[in-house]
C-alpha cells in the first residue's frame, strides 16, 4: 500500500513536495480508513486544482518513477531517462530530479528513491521497517559509490560494478532474482494509471476481465446495477478481425483471416407496444451507449483490478463524462470496508465539487494545487490548511461552497 510519495524538480513542481495517505487524527469516516498495524491508510486521496495548476503532474510525477524504474532493464549503457525538470528558472533545469516513495507490503514499509537527469542515477537507496523494529539501510549509492549491506540486503552484495550510470540498481538487482528487489519491483508493476478523457490503453483489459474473470464480471455487473445504467447484462462476443476491416484490401484480410478481437455487448429489453418485455437483444457497448456508460464499462476492468488484488490504481480527470453521482459511487467503492476488502487504494484529480463533502471525503483525503508567483506548483491537503486566522479548518464546514469562493485557493482567477 502507498504510505506517501514525494518529489521534486519534476514538470511544474520545483520545490520539493509530499502526498500522503496516512490518515491524520480527525474523527471522520473513521470505519473506511485501512488499519495495518500500528499504520493507519487512507482508501482514496482526491487532488483539485485549477486548470494548469499541476494537478496531472503530481499524478505523473508518481507515474514517470514507476516507468522510470521498470524501463531501466530496457536501457543501453548510453540511453536517456525520462527526465523533465521544472523549466523556468535557470537553476532547476540542471539539477536533478528525486524521487521517494514509501510503501507498505506485507507489514514491512520500504522507503526507497532516486535522483537523476537524463544520462545519469545521481543517488538511490532503500530502506526498510519491519513491525515493531527500526529502520534498517539496505543500500545507498552516490554515483558509482555503492554501500550495499550483507545482513539486510546480501542479494545485492557484487552486483555493484555490474550497474551503468544510468541504470538503477534495484532494477538489476530484481532482473537477477533479488528476493526484496522483486518484491518491490512487483508493487510497481501493478500500480495501475490511466486517464478519464481517454480509454486507449486499459479498454482492452476491461474486455479481457470481462470474458475471462468471473469475479471481476460479477462485481462489475452488480455494480452497473446498482447505478441503473439502463442494460440487463454485459456479454462479450469474438468478432473477426475481417468484421472489422472489411473495406481493407483482400490482401491484407489473408493475413488476418482467423484472428478475432472481443466485443462487450450490452443487453436491453424489447417491448411491445403495451410495454411489456417480449424478448432480450443484445446491441454493440459502442453503437448502443451513451459516452458516460462507455466509459463507465470500460474503467471498471481497472478499477474492480484493483479492488480485488488490493492494488493503488491512479486516474486522471475521473469525472470526464460523468454524472456526478457516478463519480461518487466510483469513490464509495474505495471506501466502504465491506466492498475494498484487500487494502485498495485510488489516487485521482478531479473538478468535481460534488465530492468537497465531509460525508463522503475526510478532510486528510482532499488535496489541492496551486501555481506560486514562479509559477511552480505548491501542494497541500485540507487538514493542513490554516486560514488568515490562523486557525484550521473545521469539520462543520460548507467545504464545496468555501473551495468554489476560493477560501483554500487553488481556483482560476478569473478577470
Amino acid at each position: 500500500m502507498l504510505i506517501n510519495f514525494t518529489f521534486q524538480n519534476y514538470r511544474s513542481i520545483k520545490d520539493e513536495r509530499t502526498l500522503s495517505f496516512e490518515a491524520a487524527s480527525i474523527h471522520e469516516l473513521e470505519e473506511s480508513v485501512i488499519d495495518r498495524g500500528k499504520q493507519s491508510l487512507l482508501p482514496v486521496t482526491v487532488i483539485y486544482g485549477a486548470n494548469s495548476s499541476g494537478k496531472s503532474n503530481v499524478l505523473a510525477a508518481l507515474i514517470t518513477m514507476r516507468d522510470v524504474l521498470l524501463d531501466s532493464v530496457k536501457l543501453n549503457p548510453t540511453g536517456k531517462l525520462s527526465y523533465t525538470p521544472f523549466a523556468l528558472d535557470t537553476q532547476s533545469r540542471e539539477k536533478p530530479t528525486s524521487f521517494e516513495i514509501q510503501i507498505l507490503i506485507q507489514g514491512v514499509r520500504y522507503r526507497y528513491g532516486f535522483d537523476y537527469d537524463r544520462y545519469a542515477v545521481h543517488r538511490e537507496w532503500l530502506y526498510e521497517k519491519p513491525a515493531g523494529e527500526r529502520e534498517y539501510n539496505l543500500f545507498l549509492r552516490a554515483g558509482t559509490e555503492f554501500q550495499v549491506s550483507k545482513a539486510r540486503f546480501p542479494e545485492g552484495i557484487g552486483k555493484e560494478e555490474s550497474t551503468p550510470k544510468n541504470r538503477l540498481f534495484l532494477s538489476l538487482v530484481s532482473q537477477l532474482n533479488g528476493k526484496k528487489a522483486l518484491t518491490i519491483m512487483g508493487w510497481f508493476e501493478r500500480c495501475n494509471a490511466i486517464s478519464g478523457m481517454n480509454s486507449w490503453g486499459y479498454e482492452q483489459f476491461t474486455k479481457q476481465m470481462f470474458h475471462e474473470h468471473r469475479e471481476g464480471y460479477q462485481e462489475a455487473l452488480e455494480f452497473f446495477h446498482q447505478m441503473g445504467l439502463g442494460f440487463n447484462d454485459i456479454e462479450t462476443k469474438e468478432r473477426s478481425l475481417e468484421e472489422y476491416l472489411e473495406r481493407f484490401p483482400l490482401k491484407m484480410l489473408d493475413k488476418i483471416r482467423d484472428k478475432t478481437l472481443i466485443d462487450i455487448m450490452t443487453t436491453h429489453n424489447i417491448y411491445d407496444e403495451n410495454e411489456k418485455v417480449v424478448r432480450i437483444e443484445s446491441f454493440s457497448k459502442d453503437e448502443m451507449e451513451s459516452e458516460g456508460t462507455k466509459k463507465m464499462i470500460e474503467m471498471s476492468g481497472p478499477i474492480f483490478d484493483a479492488l480485488i488484488n488490493g492494488e493503488l490504481l491512479i486516474i486522471d480527470e475521473l469525472d470526464s463524462k460523468l454524472h456526478p453521482l457516478l463519480t461518487r459511487s466510483i469513490v464509495r467503492l474505495f471506501m466502504d470496508p465491506q466492498r475494498n476488502t484487500k487494502g485498495a487504494q485510488l489516487l485521482f484529480a478531479t473538478h468535481d465539487t460534488n465530492l468537497l463533502n465531509l460525508k463522503y471525503l475526510r478532510r486528510d483525503q482532499i488535496w489541492f494545487t496551486e501555481k506560486n508567483l514562479v509559477e511552480a506548483t505548491d501542494l497541500y491537503s485540507l487538514v493542513e490548511f490554516k486560514g488568515i486566522d490562523g486557525k484550521k479548518v473545521r469539520n462543520d464546514r460548507d467545504i464545496e461552497n468555501d473551495y468554489i469562493n476560493g477560501r483554500y485557493g487553488a481556483i482560476p482567477f478569473i478577470r
